[in-house]
């Protein structure tokens, strides 16, 4: 008995020491991972469309905006810089979980053929993986993307990478939240791409890459599980090697019956104000993309809109509310005119809009982007801000049913005058020493 006793005892031991160790462990771990897929690992299952591929669809996939447009139930499980190898591991150890009705897959890595590309890539596979629960399948694929133990042990055991970050503790570190956004990534840089020519070209690049082996692996495992999988070529700035590598796609996907779309020949981007660099869109370029893939989705697939399903829409009702007003904090925060106007595009408000002389450049491009502008005088301006308007541009956001959400004043695209509803006016010389 005394020895069934000390066997018990240190049994509970080696638990409370597990879950200590886990917990210390889960602390020191970089965040980006969990913030930005953990919600995704916790119910698979809920999602009908799953994203995959790399930064090119994160940055262009915005899973909110499929909701609130179409009651597409979906979820951006696309990874910086994640080459082939790594997006067909993340499928499959997902299909563990649940199956989607359609994957949508972003293929320009197809030419990837260099392993050592894959040891280069490490901080970006870890954003990929280290939120994806431990498991044999998991295991089978960090063993397969990399060659020898000493690489795989980091991302097996992430305590042996993490546990010196002792200087880059944070609050998030301890008191953690699941991003609202499904997986997208806010853009808010700009790039004036507009001397950009679309390369066209009848190249069509070698298939022999480990890129299209893996690629050829995902499409196989879709077919085998009756999964819809459409390949899409996300708009951007490509040379002719980047486009022979997509012309090679199109041809494997009429190879094995499944749908491409390559988005740039549809004419949907402006490359002169809907990028943030030459390979990433913003957040107008990413609200055009996915307003065309949520018709493209409805129209082509039996995709259920759940929007009426009370259940259903209450829970991402509730995760709309919370990325909304993320938005809505980066509004506020905002201290530079052309970020600023590019979180407004994102949440879809009433601007009224005072401008002393018309802008010209990339700022008139950007707000020719908004939705719903109102112009007004500067007579009006002053009436809505209650004093003078020191400044060349004013914004007075208002929401549906016209509450104020934000007051802004610019003068030479700088923020000097904010308003919050509850807090009033924060003054000009603080926002001019601020933004300095």
């Amino acid at each position: 008995m005394c020895k069934l006793k000390k066997v018990a005892a240190s049994l509970c031991f080696m638990i409370v020491l597990g879950i200590i160790l886990s917990r210390v462990s889960f602390v020191f771990e970089r965040k980006e991972s969990e913030e930005r897929y953990s919600a995704f690992w916790q119910n698979p299952e809920d999602y009908d469309v799953w994203f995959i591929g790399t930064s090119h669809i994160y940055d262009s996939i915005d899973p909110m905006m499929l909701w609130k447009q179409h009651g597409i139930r979906s979820y951006d499980l696309a990874a910086p810089g994640s080459l082939m190898p790594q997006t067909y591991w993340t499928m499959m150890c997902a299909l563990q979980y649940g199956e989607p009705k359609v994957m949508v897959l972003d293929p320009h890595k197809a030419r990837f053929n260099d392993r050592r590309q894959v040891e280069e890539e490490t901080g970006t596979v870890h954003t990929g993986f280290d939120s994806i629960p431990l498991s044999p399948v998991k295991i089978r694929g960090i063993c397969d993307i990399f060659d020898t133990w000493e690489e795989r042990f980091e991302y097996i055991c992430k305590f042996s990478v993490y546990h010196n970050r002792w200087d880059d503790l944070s609050k998030k570190d301890f008191i953690f939240s699941p991003s609202a956004s499904k997986g997208f990534y806010f853009n808010n840089n700009l790039m004036d791409g507009s001397d950009y020519e679309v390369v066209r070209t009848e190249k069509v690049s070698e298939m022999d890459t480990l890129g299209f082996f893996y690629l050829r692996k995902i499409i196989e495992a879709c077919k085998e599980r009756k999964i819809e999988l459409l390949l899409i070529g996300v708009p951007f700035c490509r040379d002719e090697e980047e486009q022979s590598v997509m012309n090679a796609v199109s041809r494997l996907a009429e190879e094995y019956g499944v749908k491409y779309q390559d988005l740039t020949d549809e004419g949907i981007v402006d490359y002169g104000v809907d990028y943030g660099d030459r390979g990433h869109t913003n957040l107008f370029g990413a609200k055009k993309i996915t307003s065309y893939i949520g018709d493209y989705l409805s129209e082509h697939y039996d995709l259920p809109d759940y929007r009426g399903t009370a259940e259903v829409a209450e829970e991402w009702e509730n995760s709309y509310r919370d990325y909304h007003q993320y938005i809505l904090e980066k509004v506020r925060k905002a201290g530079k005119i052309k970020p600023y106007v590019q979180w407004l595009a994102s949440g879809g408000y009433t601007c009224y809009l005072y401008q002393k002389k018309e802008p010209g450049g990339m700022l008139k491009k950007e707000i020719e982007q908004l939705d719903n502008v109102i112009d007004i005088t500067l007579k009006d301006a002053e009436r809505k801000l209650g004093r003078k308007v020191k400044g060349g541009v004013a914004f007075f956001v208002e929401d549906e049913d016209g509450k104020r959400l934000d007051t802004a004043v610019f003068k030479k695209g700088k923020r000097r005058i904010q308003a919050f509803p509850t807090r009033g006016l924060i003054s000009e010389m603080y926002f001019s020493r601020k933004n300095k």
